[in-house]
């Protein structure tokens, strides 16, 4: 077989890869001079600059599943939020699967979110919420879909499984529809052993605590958190980033 001929199976394959898989699942690697340059790859920014720097690609990779581990007040759903009002600003649907009872339509929309723009589910128990991820990722229409909590699966190990096989099944869609797909929950990474069958699933992993209110006049007006890096498939982990987050009709982070 000629050399030329070769080469044209070897592009009808990887274009074959690509319509089944994603667009990112098959693709030629660019030469560069620099070694540490970060490759591009499609995102959407969180909408805090200083954690998309860290991030290396400039936010959250689309068509991937990340983690944001935090306690309740560090800063976690409102990070969730603000991905979701960037991922709305590119004209597409997003989610929220409110396995946690906690949504609020009035803080999701001081955040920046068109709620006319926004499938909010609420499922009863684990079950209901792996078909509702499955089912919203296959449609292949949202931009992002945000799972929170993932806490009510620690208890129960056949869940667990479940969960870790549902991501299976989603990863080749979920990479077709370029969808973020972000799961949030409260346990800490260092005491969570339940984490470790499904974590490779994940491209990137955050965790964010809060490190201090921000006052005017006894007044609460904002808080500064922590976001750490523990890891990133596409730049270094262990990166932190600051940020900021400000109340004051709207919820402001920095750089907004």
């Amino acid at each position: 077989m000629s050399k030329r001929r070769k080469q044209a199976r070897l592009e009808m394959t990887v274009a074959s890869l690509r319509q089944r898989f994603g667009p990112r699942a098959a693709f030629r690697s660019e030469s560069r001079q620099a070694s540490d340059r970060v490759p591009s790859f499609p995102h959407v920014p969180t909408g805090f600059p200083a954690l998309d720097e860290i991030l290396g690609i400039g936010g959250l990779p689309r068509g991937r599943v990340s983690e944001l581990l935090g306690q309740p007040t560090s800063g976690k759903t409102t990070l969730a939020l603000k991905l979701l009002s960037q991922a709305q600003d590119r004209g597409r649907q997003v989610g929220y699967i409110d396995q946690a009872r906690c949504f609020d339509p009035d803080y999701a929309h001081r955040c920046g979110l068109d709620l006319s723009r926004l499938v909010v589910g609420a499922p009863y128990g684990p079950t209901e919420t792996l078909v509702m991820i499955e089912a919203l990722v296959h449609e292949g229409y949202l931009a992002a879909l945000v799972l929170d909590t993932l806490d009510l699966f620690w208890a129960d190990a056949r869940a667990m499984q479940q969960l870790d096989a549902s991501l299976g099944r989603i990863l080749a869609p979920l990479a077709r529809a370029e969808t973020v797909l972000l799961l949030l929950h409260d346990r800490p990474a260092a005491e969570s052993p339940a984490l470790v069958p499904f974590a490779h699933h994940a491209s990137v992993r955050l965790e964010v605590v809060r490190e201090r209110w921000q006052q005017r006049h006894g007044d609460i007006r904002g808080y500064e958190a922590r976001v750490r890096v523990l890891k990133n498939r596409f730049s270094p982990v262990g990166r932190t980033a600051t940020i900021a987050i400000h109340f004051n009709g709207t919820v402001r982070g920095d750089g907004l």
